[in-house]
């Protein structure tokens, strides 16, 4: 049977594979603990009930899982932003990590699903309503269209993506779904930071400042995940073809913490001296409140100091660049759970007797996680490492050379 004749009988074919020399089964093991954790977490918490199980309150409905949520999806959406300029805009150096983009982007995504599956206390009482009557005028709609829009995008560029044979035709419908995951992504992560800034009784949400910051920071991540994984498929000796792609992706890191500092340096100076009393708490219980040693150390020193150290002292190595890669994804967990956590704090009415508000002695509201909670986040990652090293493992995630 001729070669035409195989790819037309299977426009697949030799997408599943062992890959022996790729390292990744500690990892999916790991994962499968992970997950297997958050699981046994989920039963127990359909079967006692958010409000038992969880740590948010009256003061501070929303926790951990809002920031993981933020921290899953919108670095898919970067994933997805970066796929957008290798196949959209020809970046080729993009183009030759493609099938590992598009995968990875998807993998994390669904991640992303697990976290605010388990926030919401009626997942598919909200699908229904949501349906039946949408409220239009509410960007939290909006959130859940166009992430999900995004999720058919990139199941759409998978199939693209691991065909044996691609046509030409392909390769145009790739760039036509690279540039739509572009345009989706962004619009769902700068929608995911409106849901917060259309909040004008929260002054540190308020604004435009996150639907730029999420956008920006989610497109580094993406990089820097894109960089770490890497290394770690390649046992920290990256093939010289590819060489290429991670110095793309490692000047695309460095300028998102460039202009992460920038938005940092504003947001934090108008905060002080030019927002209302809300956001000035905030600011305050980030830099020397409640919520300093994250800010400091995971924020600032884990987000953007050290890695942005890492990539500029790298001189082309690219193992530094995986590990300014896995040193910005720690940094970044502080940075979306601090973003959600600190505009709360300040509370909406004084902690007065009989106010029912409760807030400690700087009159600033108080949370801290769950067990539970850390158990649904374990959840989370224990998906993302089993579907995508998985993937890594049982398929050919090498993108084959454009004709």
């Amino acid at each position: 049977m001729s070669s035409h004749a195989e790819a037309k009988k299977s426009p697949l074919a030799g997408l599943i594979t062992y890959n022996k020399d790729i390292p990744v089964m500690p990892l999916i093991l790991l994962g499968l603990v992970l997950a297997g954790i958050g699981a046994v977490t989920a039963l127990i918490v359909f079967i006692n009930g958010h409000e038992e199980m969880y740590a948010v309150n009256r003061e501070v409905p929303w926790g951990l899982l809002i920031g993981t949520y933020a921290y899953f999806v919108i670095t898919s959406t970067g994933l997805a932003f970066i796929g957008g300029l290798g196949h959209a805009f020809g970046f080729e150096s993009f183009n030759k990590i493609s099938r590992r983009i598009v995968v990875l982007a998807t993998f994390v995504l669904l991640a992303g699903f697990t976290q605010i599956l388990m926030e919401i206390g009626h997942p598919i009482r909200m699908i229904i309503y949501m349906m039946l009557s949408p409220n239009l005028a509410a960007p939290i709609l909006w959130m859940g269209v166009f992430y999900s829009i995004e999720l058919v995008i990139l199941a759409l560029e998978l199939v693209i993506v691991f065909k044996a044979h691609p046509t030409a035709k392909d390769h145009k419908m790739a760039g036509i779904l690279g540039f739509l995951a572009l345009v989706v992504g962004t619009l769902a992560t700068s929608n995911l930071g409106f849901v917060f800034g259309s909040l004008n009784a929260r002054p540190w949400f308020h604004g435009i400042y996150f639907s730029t910051f999420l956008v920006i920071s989610g497109i580094t991540a993406g990089a820097g995940l894109l960089m770490l994984v890497h290394n770690i498929v390649y046992k920290f000796n990256i093939p010289s073809e590819l060489n290429g792609a991670m110095k793309s992706l490692s000047k695309l890191m460095s300028g998102g913490i460039g202009m992460m500092i920038f938005l940092y340096l504003w947001k934090i100076l108008t905060s002080l001296f030019n927002s209302p009393d809300g956001a000035y708490q905030s600011v305050m219980a980030l830099i020397s409140g409640p919520l300093a040693p994250h800010f400091w150390i995971g924020e600032i020193g884990l987000a953007i100091i050290v890695p942005l150290a890492l990539l500029l002292l790298a001189k082309g190595n690219t193992k530094v660049y995986g590990l300014a890669g896995l040193v910005f994804m720690v940094g970044l967990f502080f940075t979306r759970v601090n973003f959600i956590v600190a505009g709360q704090l300040p509370v909406m009415r004084a902690a007065n007797p009989g106010a029912r508000v409760h807030a400690d002695a700087s009159g600033l509201a108080v949370y801290s996680p769950s067990a539970a909670e850390w158990g649904i986040f374990l959840l989370g990652i224990g998906t993302a490492l089993v579907l995508y090293f998985a993937a890594e493992k049982f398929m050919d995630l090498k993108t084959p050379e454009h004709d």
